[in-house]
């Protein structure tokens, strides 16, 4: 019997030896040392490029965060001498432009002319006289998009140039005009002009509009669509004609100016000083008036001009003459009548000019008013007196009757006699009180004024816009 021989390895049959186990080669333990090390360098390398493009983008954010910091500064500076120059411009309109008939070119720079400046061309007419369309309309403007407007601007159609250490940007600057009456605040309560404790009561009226009271008044009770103080005084307990609840209007309105009290320094302080203002006479219903005053001791019975006078000092003026024009009573008119039609609505009346009729009354006393009948002529009847005494009594004879009137009352408080419902199309503007006897009066807006935007006093204000 064969063995098998260990030295030879066994085969099966068919002649392929068997499958033998092979042995894992073993790394020494320098090679894995090596192999670490090559790691740990590998990760150094990668950390090191990761630092310098880390270091690399914070530099170039710091670099681009200097550059935004000192383009910043400049634009910042630009700014701040820009809305320097627009604030001096804008003052200056306020104070120089408003007040004056003309004026000549005028440059201005701060202490420094890299913080602002102006440079105003001349103008040559008063803004308070201005007849000339504002070329747009902006539904925030006190004006309620009528009235009218004046632009200083040179030859060549340029406005101020304001300073801004750069571009010199141009800026367009409109001083706005127009009743407050007929921009729809009906009712008007300026601040007391001669008597700053006088009374401003107000009460009796329904305005179909606005009211706009200067200062607090002593009371109030009229009614209207809303109401607004520039006066930081607690809200009234008002109500529409509905009876509801007002609250008081919070919407920010620009300064606004009549005209700067004569003799006096300040312009903005509320007072009603333009029915006969020397110190301002553009905007001055004497001004406007432009005619002789009435003798109220001569007899004049010829009724061809609408004016008659009985020599005893009873005037009467008939409205609906096509010959009569403005009219000044200055004195020795103990009552004045003011005629108008048969019945409202009168297309003839409605189609004569606009009238401005002053009582401007120095001495004496106050002439009683009687308003006839109806009237559709537009009429302004403004009314001041320089003596202290003394209530303006105004009656309507007609019940319900319907007058196109424009009431301006300068330190004269007023009480309204009549029955039933009168309607003012127009409004009341006073800077004392106004009381009703009697009745209700209606306020409405004039919502065809024609030339009686020019005859009525106007409240003046600026506006800027980028040509």
């Amino acid at each position: 019997m064969n063995r098998p021989n260990p030295s030879r390895p066994v085969t099966a049959r068919g002649g392929s030896p068997p499958h033998t186990r092979q042995s894992i080669p073993r790394l020494s333990t320098n090679n894995y040392q090596l192999s670490r090390s090559g790691s740990a360098l590998l990760l150094a390398l990668l950390l090191i490029a990761v630092v310098g493009l880390l270091t690399a983008g914070w530099i170039s954010v710091v670099s681009a965060r200097a550059n935004l910091v000192e383009q910043m500064t400049a634009a910042t500076q630009r700014r701040i001498a820009y809305e320097n120059s627009r604030a001096l411009a804008q003052e200056f309109m306020l104070e120089r432009v408003i007040p004056s008939t003309s004026g000549s070119a005028f440059t201005y720079d701060l202490s420094d002319p890299a913080w602002g400046g102006i440079a105003v061309p001349a103008w040559t007419s008063a803004p308070l006289l201005s007849v000339a369309a504002p070329a747009g309309v902006n539904p925030f403007s006190p004006g309620n998009g009528g009235g009218y407007t004046l632009v200083p601007t040179d030859s060549g159609g340029h406005s101020v140039i304001l300073h801004d250490g750069d571009a010199d940007p141009e800026r367009t600057f409109q001083i706005r005009s127009r009743s407050p009456l007929l921009a729809g605040t009906l009712l008007t309560s300026q601040r007391p002009t001669l008597d700053a404790t006088a009374s401003v009561a107000l009460a009796g009226m329904d305005a179909a509009g606005a009211a706009f009271l200067w200062t607090y008044p002593t009371s109030a009770t009229f009614t209207a669509s809303s109401y607004s103080t520039p006066d930081s005084v607690s809200a009234l307990s008002l109500t529409n004609s509905a009876g509801s609840a007002l609250l008081m209007n919070n919407l920010a309105l620009p300064r606004q100016v009549a005209n700067p009290r004569n003799g006096g320094a300040s312009f903005y302080d509320g007072q009603f000083d333009a029915l006969d203002n020397s110190n301002a006479a553009a905007n001055s219903s004497f001004t406007k008036v432009a005619v002789s005053a009435v003798n109220g001791s001569a007899v004049d019975a010829d009724n061809t001009d609408g004016v008659t006078c009985d020599g005893s000092g009873h005037v009467t003026i008939t409205l609906d003459k096509p010959a009569l024009g403005n009219v000044l009573i200055t004195g020795g008119v103990t009552t004045l009548t003011l005629t108008g039609q048969a019945s409202a609505g009168n297309v003839a009346a409605d189609d004569l000019p606009s009238i401005l009729v002053l009582l401007d009354l120095t001495s004496g006393s106050l002439p009683a008013i009687t308003l006839a009948q109806h009237n559709s002529r537009r009429l302004v009847l403004a009314v001041k007196k320089t003596f202290a005494a003394g209530t303006l009594a105004m009656q309507f004879t007609t019940s319900s009757a319907t007058w196109r009137l424009l009431l301006e009352l300068e330190n004269t408080p007023v009480t309204l006699t009549t029955s039933g419902i009168v309607t003012l199309q127009g409004g009341i503007r006073s800077d004392r009180a106004v009381a009703l006897s009697g009745g209700t009066v209606a306020l409405t807006l004039e919502s065809d004024p024609k030339l009686l935007e020019r005859l009525a006093t106007r409240n003046a204000w600026v506006e800027s816009v980028a040509p």
